[in-house]
């Protein structure tokens, strides 16, 4: 069945599983999530499909893409957070289909079944497609975009292949998707996969001949060579690519800037020149950060990377038949990383697009274990289940610890180590019984299991401790101007359905907020409030509080102890002494 007409049918459901179960049972989480379902929500109210907007203020965080689909999710599913992450499931699913016909054309079958199941039950991958972020829409048109390029080359196993479609509708369909990625997440979307396939064409296309003595050392150079480099870009033929992916997405660039151009300042300045020079928000980090987050978040399935580095190393050693496809997603690997290494600005997301090529790198080690035809030993294998074990065991006794330091009461949640703990120990059983097939079957199973203990069971568990709701519906049925002091969360926006305006700086801005206002009602921190003046804590009042989620302080929300609020709170608490 691996290879069979079933296999596709198997990895839909699988995913859909996966991505699908209790999608929409926690809420949004801070901050992201409810920023990008807020801005579709007021485009919808509006009836705006052009200029993004959150918070009654342009949101020039993100191209448009994301905030359509959401729109239409609304229409039909209404305004709630299974509508805003559908999309992301949805699509999620297609990358999985997408990468199990990648990996049949570029491989075989098994390779292509055991690449999808990896990626389908992959951390950060199943994260991606349970959010409502840009994540999974720039996976999936970066895959779409590379699923178009292996169709149109054709057959890959021929030695005369040029490794490019031949006509030119081929070129247009695989640069108009990547002007889809372009309305996805910005100019990266033709820009990274434009490189990948320029770098793989540069290899592919170098004349045989091997360098000796010292010019061996130049070898790793030569693909740049600049008139061997040049011949490969126009062969890529630029012009109709350009033309094809602008066709696409700069219509809606335009109308923006026509429209609002502090979006285009926004987008182009801030978004992606500042977060390439520079680390915003504190996202930054070392050289090896991406190795490490993907380590981290490809697991259940990261595993197996030092095996897969071996067996792909030896296939491409010896020139076999796959030895094309293997290059490619090596570079679709190797450029995407490279260049968000090189960017200041670091998050474990900025790879995922490259999860995929990574995954049907893993796929192709595994198929070559089942069918006996691999030369890397076994043992490696073992080693690899029982680093699954350890980290279940990991899991289950440390797990406890650190989460009664922020969720006090659950520790049930250390549970989701018993899935790589029962898978590492099942598959070594089945290794050594010789059924490498049953191994990774019931390892897929338990990785399968392991995603949804923590998306679908874990997640729920945590929002459970989100207690801020009476805040959430005094902000909502109230008439009065929302503030918020020094500290304000997207969530409170999206859920009260209420613009909040953000005062940040000393308490002279506040005063200066609530003098300016007929009636306003205050958001901060009992942190932020005790450091108020004497004065400023007795004109204003205490109405609501809560616990502020995973942070030792307290919300609260402040009125003029003349208002309306004021003196309802106080006579609520003189009744309840």
């Amino acid at each position: 069945m691996k290879g069979g007409r079933l296999a596709p049918w198997l990895l839909a459901c699988v995913s859909a599983a996966a991505f699908f179960i209790n999608l929409g049972g926690p809420r949004l989480w801070d901050r992201d999530e409810p920023r990008n379902a807020g801005c579709a929500v007021e485009m919808l109210q509006a009836n705006d499909w052009i200029t993004p907007r959150f918070n009654d203020e342009v949101r020039s965080h993100k191209p448009v893409l994301l905030y359509w689909l959401m729109m239409t999710s609304y229409s039909t599913l209404g305004v709630n957070e299974f509508a805003a992450r559908f999309w992301s499931a949805a699509l999620s699913v297609s990358v999985v289909l997408l990468t199990y016909d990648m990996g049949r054309r570029l491989f075989n079958p098994e390779a292509a079944f055991w690449g999808a199941l990896a990626l389908a039950t992959s951390l950060m991958f199943a994260m991606a497609a349970r959010i409502a972020t840009p994540d999974a829409l720039l996976i999936f048109t970066v895959a779409l975009s590379m699923w178009v390029y292996v169709w149109g080359v054709g057959d890959w196993s021929k030695p005369d292949s040029k490794y490019y479609p031949e006509t030119w509708w081929k070129v247009a369909l695989l640069y108009g998707s990547m002007g889809l990625a372009m309305l996805a997440k910005g100019p990266i979307g033709l820009v990274l996969p434009t490189a990948i396939i320029g770098m793989f064409l540069l290899i592919q296309r170098l004349p045989a001949d091997a360098a000796t003595g010292w010019r061996r050392w130049l070898t790793p150079l030569k693909p740049f060579a600049p008139l061997h480099f040049l011949k490969t870009c126009w062969f890529m033929r630029p012009a109709l690519a350009i033309v094809a992916a602008l066709a696409v997405a700069l219509p809606w660039y335009l109308w923006v800037a026509l429209r609002e151009f502090a979006w285009i300042q926004g987008f182009f300045w801030e978004h992606n020149l500042g977060r390439a020079t520079s680390a915003m928000e504190g996202h930054q980090g070392p050289v090896i950060f991406y190795v490490i987050a993907i380590c981290i978040g490809f697991f259940p399935w990261s595993i197996f990377f030092l095996e897969t580095i071996l067996d792909v190393g030896a296939q491409i050693g010896r020139r076999a038949k796959e030895t094309p496809g293997l290059i490619f997603l090596a570079c679709w690997c190797g450029v995407w990383i490279t260049l968000f290494t090189i960017a200041k600005t670091k998050l474990p997301s900025y790879v995922t697009p490259c999860y995929p090529a990574l995954a049907l790198l893993v796929g192709t080690a595994l198929a070559r274990l089942v069918s006996g035809e691999t030369q890397v030993s076994r043992n490696w294998y073992i080693s690899g289940f029982a680093i699954s074990i350890m980290i279940g065991i990991g899991f289950l006794v440390g797990a406890p610890l650190a989460i009664d330091q922020f969720i006090p009461g659950e520790t049930i949640l250390a549970v989701v180590g018993i899935a790589p703990l029962v898978g590492g120990i099942a598959a070594i059983y089945f290794l050594r019984k010789n059924q490498p097939g049953a191994a990774l079957s019931v390892y897929g199973g338990t990785s399968l299991a392991f995603i949804l203990l923590m998306f679908a069971f874990a997640a729920q568990r945590i929002d459970r401790h989100q207690l801020n709701q009476p805040i959430i519906s005094l902000l909502r049925e109230s008439d009065d101007e929302l503030f918020a002091y020094n500290t304000l969360e997207p969530s409170w926006i999206f859920y009260s359905g209420r613009a909040i305006r953000e005062v940040n700086g000393d308490e002279s801005l506040l005063q200066q907020s609530i003098a300016s206002s007929r009636s306003p009602l205050i958001v901060t921190t009992r942190g932020h409030y005790d450091r108020l003046s004497a004065e400023t804590q007795q004109q204003l009042s205490v109405i609501e509080s809560a616990p502020y989620f995973l942070r030792k302080d307290e919300l609260i929300v402040l009125a003029p102890g003349d208002s309306p609020l004021a003196k309802m709170a106080a006579l609520r608490n003189s009744n309840s002494r």
